[in-house]
């Protein structure tokens, strides 16, 4: 600490006051806050008012208008990242190293906020004698362009400053790059605020895990930079994959990142920031939630993509040197008349030649030569449009507009001056833009589009089906065209998916009154495949491949040309060969007599294009079987393996064991037995394979139904003793066992119910359900033992029991006939699980569709339950562990006797609709009656939601959205009869489509449960 030094006390507080005014007169000139501050004492004195610790002044002895505060209680709200670095500043100057304090970090308020300021100081001295104060400034305006508004971090400029000043000094580390995964996904499913609630969060969580050392920035869009100063690739794979841990709940990340210096040469920090970019790119395009390094071969693939920059830049400054439009004819349908071209650009590099349009226009866009390039094309392509027209009649020209030339409405204009230029009508221009393109502002294109055709010029979306939504494209924007890629006409005379998914674009765009031009024809089979849908105009290398100008005039426009001597030979071959059109199977009206017969068959028939293995019919015993009634387009490992990739042994072999393998198939996937037939034919002109598959195993088989039944049940008795041989010995062994139970008897549900006698309840502890079925726990009533007590004396008498339908229960139980269609179902399967003569679970099975006899398997079942819980076990160890499996389950069943509420919220993804399904212990909590509508529901639930907590309360519901985890939340709320109570509140995502997403769970009131447990 700085002493004084032959300076008296007296001076220094006279000098004080001096200050003091200073600081006043400087409050009334600046809105920064200018401090004054006593090394000596610790107290530092401010022209205003810190808001942030308001009420914690000195005001003894301080003049007025001046606002003394101890530094402790100053250091108690600097953010705990940045304490580091103002203690050392603040060591810096007491212990006499230096004068000067300048230092950027963060604040904390009261409800948490972070609030960037720069602190600049110096230490006053008089007459070559030190004095211990030192006078400065708090400000948070000299940041204010340094900082991010939305997340409270540095932003990109702030990066680019701190990083080159750390390279400038030597320092060595690896700067991190990271995005977040489908945010613009995250953004139009749950909006806006949503996506600024992910990523303040991702902000917090990346700044909580970085060191002192290291720094992070907000760069744009879902992108933050880490500085980590000082780490090497292992700690910088570490960082990155502790960062997906801790977010893992709420989205994934990519990552790239960068070593610096890269090499002694390359210290810009723009070109670290450029390195780092490309490798998250690279992370992106690899399958996302990934870390990659820039490396050597990124560093020479980069430092060619800045030299072909540096050459395409050279190439516009002298006068477009090296570009040349190529044209690709666009001909009419059926009768092959040529209508016009589209101009297309390539170039002509000095040292690497010929190049790809795929390399050097993506790389104009990201600089924006496009721009200029952009220009040049249009006036070179509407000129020449203007000359041919001028010689050979009418004829018409596209060109491409890019993303990066739309963004700037100049291009409105210039479009126009470019045809006016060239005196070229509007009506022979057709401007293409690319559908991969973030087109979603229709008000805004529109707009641009308006004023092109005003002047006759039409709008056609190319690559149309292959990026954004493309239907709501022909319903947003205002549009001449839609141009079909290449993906969909390759082979379409082979996939009968390709067809009719084309067949339907057309009849869409047709109904819009759209044109449609198909690109990529490159066969003619292509070509008289697509003539039978009729699109407006065709292009392709069939017709001709792109070409230079004068190659394009000499082949297409001139009577002479090769063009029109092969579409005269074309249409020859067509008039002669009328019936050499075949459309795919899917097409052409199936013979409904052959139809009728094959369905009828209990045999399995299917037949398989042996080329590209596409189904081409199925029976309806194989749509049963399977599944699958919309199998065209779809492989035939895809409907009856569910594999992604064929078969290692594939039966298409044409091999002496295709049978076989097709009858181990049928085994194996769908535990039947079949006598299998398969046979080569012609299907419609193409090689194909019939397959005949006969059951053996049911009452339509040769042998004999309940020998098979029983074999196979002894087949799955042993199976099911196996898993349970060779699973973990935990509460998982169950939910396996259900399962297996479940699927066995190909029932609706399995559950295990299991009593505690601590609790007094019966619990479904363990539960599987098939899918598509409702969990009957929604509306499961009898939970308690009165309740439950008929069917536990009926399962005490008979052990196993099967209730058919409802009429049988009549001799059981009056109260279990009449609540019986409350539990939706047509029958049941009960057996019992006991330890020491006690009945104390039972397994049921809701709708079973197998039901033996004898029901073996479930016996043996509720056996294995017995040895896994009870063996070896005394009483009381007994009753302690079912109490423990009932407690950890926090389902339906016990909260429906304890007061709780059982709710179901619907979020409508669209226009952000909220409705509650509510049982009546919820309706009843809420304080609204039983007649009252979902959406009354959930306004009596925000209604009585404390103000205070409506924020919380809806950022656990957007997490619920978002996750399948279980979440738990408590808050106060107003309870219509008792007043203010704390609510907890659980609930889980249970479905999401396209439109709604649905949360399901239990609401109660906390004093609630802590009056039943104190009564248990």
């Amino acid at each position: 600490m700085i002493k004084m030094s032959n300076v008296s006390e007296e001076k220094v507080n006279n000098r004080a006051q001096d200050y003091y005014k200073m600081l006043q007169f400087l409050n009334e000139t600046t809105n920064d806050s200018f401090f004054l501050w006593d090394m000596e004492k610790d107290i530092v004195y401010f022209s205003r008012q810190l808001s942030v610790l308001e009420g914690q002044e000195h005001r003894d002895g301080v003049p007025e208008n001046i606002y003394a505060y101890d530094l402790d209680l100053i250091r108690a709200v600097v953010y705990k990242s940045d304490m580091t670095k103002v203690e050392h500043a603040i060591r810096h100057v007491t212990r006499g190293v230096g004068e000067r304090m300048d230092v950027n970090f963060r604040y904390v308020d009261a409800h948490g906020k972070k609030f960037w300021v720069n602190c600049r100081g110096n230490v006053l001295n008089e007459g070559g004698q030190e004095q211990p104060l030192m006078i400065g400034c708090l400000s948070r305006r000299v940041l204010s362009e340094r900082i991010d508004m939305l997340t409270g971090l540095m932003n990109y400029n702030k990066m680019l400053e701190n990083v080159q000043e750390g390279v400038d000094k030597g320092k060595r580390g690896h700067l991190l790059i990271v995005g977040i995964d489908d945010f613009r996904e995250i953004n139009q499913r749950m909006g806006r605020d949503y996506g600024n609630h992910v990523l303040k969060t991702t902000a917090n969580i990346i700044d909580e895990l970085k060191d002192e050392k290291s720094s992070v920035y907000r760069m744009d869009g879902d992108h933050f930079g880490i500085d980590l100063t000082g780490c090497s690739k292992r700690e910088t794979v570490e960082f990155f994959q502790h960062l997906q841990s801790r977010m893992e709940s709420l989205c994934e990340f990519s990552g790239g990142a960068v070593c610096y210096p890269y090499n002694e040469k390359e210290k810009d920090v723009g070109a670290l920031v450029s390195y780092a970019e490309n490798s998250l790119q690279r992370s992106k395009k690899n399958g996302k939630n990934r870390l990659s390094f820039f490396s050597s071969d990124d560093y020479k693939d980069n430092a060619s993509r800045l030299e072909l920059q540096k050459e395409l830049r050279e190439s516009i400054r002298n006068n477009f040197e090296g570009f040349e439009l190529y044209y690709q004819p666009q001909v009419a349908s059926n009768g092959y008349q040529l209508k016009g071209a589209e101009a297309l650009l390539r170039y002509h590099s000095r040292k690497r030649g010929f190049m790809s349009p795929v390399v050097f226009i993506p790389l104009l866009e990201q600089t924006e030569m496009i721009i200029p390039v952009g220009q040049w094309v249009m006036k070179q392509a509407f000129a020449q449009c203007a000359k041919w027209r001028r010689k050979y009649g009418e004829f018409n020209i596209s060109i491409n507009i890019s993303y990066i030339q739309l963004k700037d409405r100049s291009i409105i204009q210039k479009v126009i001056d470019a045809a006016k230029e060239a005196d070229l009508p509007g009506n022979a221009i057709t401007l293409e833009v690319t559908e991969s393109m973030q087109l979603q502002d229709y008000n805004y294109f529109n707009s641009m589009f308006y004023y092109w055709k005003e002047k006759g010029m039409q709008i056609s979306i190319d690559d149309f089906g292959t990026g954004y939504s493309s239907l709501s494209y022909l319903k947003g924007l205002e549009v001449d065209e839609v141009k079909i890629d290449r993906c969909f006409v390759r082979q379409i005379h082979k996939s009968s998916y390709n067809y009719r998914l084309l067949s339907n674009m057309l009849k869409l765009t047709q109904e819009a009154q759209i044109r449609v031009c198909c690109e990529g024809v490159e066969e003619e089979e292509e070509l008289r495949c697509l003539d039978t849908l009729s699109p407006e105009l065709i292009q392709g290398y069939f017709f001709g491949k792109p070409m230079p100008a004068e190659e394009f005039e000499e082949k297409c426009l001139s009577t002479e040309g090769s063009y029109n001597e092969f579409v005269s030979e074309l249409r020859q071959r067509y008039q002669e060969q009328p019936n050499a059109v075949q459309m795919p199977e899917s097409s052409t009206v199936e013979n409904l007599e052959y139809k009728t017969i094959l369905d009828s068959l209990k045999s399995i028939v299917y037949v398989v294009d042996k080329q590209n293995m596409e189904l081409q019919y199925m029976n309806a015993e194989a749509k049963k079987l399977t599944g699958i009634y919309n199998y065209l387009g779809c492989k035939c490992f895809q409907v009856f393996t569910g594999r992604a990739e064929p078969c290692e042994e594939c039966a298409l072999s044409n091999s002496d064991e295709a049978v076989n393998i097709t009858s181990k198939m049928f085994y194996e996937i769908y535990g039947r037995k079949m006598l299998v037939s398969e046979k080569n034919i012609q299907w419609h002109q193409t090689e194909a394979r019939l397959i005949a598959a006969l059951p053996v195993d049911g009452k339509d088989g040769p042998l004999d139904q309940k020998l098979n039944q029983d074999l196979y049940t002894a087949e799955k008795i042993i199976e099911m003793y196996e898993l349970v041989q060779n699973g973990e010995k935990d509460t998982q062994i169950f939910d396996r066992l259900m399962a297996f139970v479940g699927r066995y008897y190909e029932a609706d549900r399995a559950s295990l119910f299991l009593w505690d006698e601590k609790m007094e309840i019966w619990e479904d502890a363990v539960s599987y359900r098939d899918q598509g079925v409702m969990n009957k726990a929604r509306y499961l009533e009898i939970t308690t033992q009165e309740k439950l007590q008929p069917w536990l004396d009926f399962i005490q008498k008979y052990k196993v029991v099967y209730i058919r339908d409802r009429e049988s229960l009549k001799e059981i139980s009056e109260e279990l006939y009449r609540g019986y269609p409350k539990q939706e179902v047509q029958s049941y399967l009960l057996c019992g699980v006991w330890q020491a003569g006690r009945l104390l679970g039972f397994i049921n099975v809701d709708n079973p569709g197998v039901v033996t006899d004898h029901m073996a398997l479930l016996y043996k079942a509720a056996f294995l339950v017995e040895q896994i819980l009870f063996h070896n076990l005394d009483d009381q160890s007994a009753r302690t562990i079912l109490h423990k499996l009932v407690e950890k389950k926090l389902d339906y069943n016990i909260l429906s006797v304890s007061g709780v509420g059982l709710w179901q919220m619907k979020i409508d993804k669209i226009t952000g609709e909220t409705t509650i399904l509510a049982d009546g212990n919820m309706k009843s909590l809420l304080g609204v009656d039983e007649d009252a509508t979902p959406a009354e529901c959930y306004q009596a639930w925000v209604h009585n939601i404390d103000k205070d907590y409506l924020d919380y309360v809806k950022d656990a519901r957007d997490t619920m959205m978002v996750t399948d985890k279980t979440a738990q939340i408590e808050y106060p709320s107003t309870d219509p009869k008792r007043g203010r109570v704390t609510i907890r509140c659980v609930g889980t995502r249970t479905s999401d489509n396209d439109s709604v997403v649905t949360i399901e769970g239990y609401y109660r009131v906390l004093e609630d449960m802590l009056q039943i447990r104190k009564k248990n």
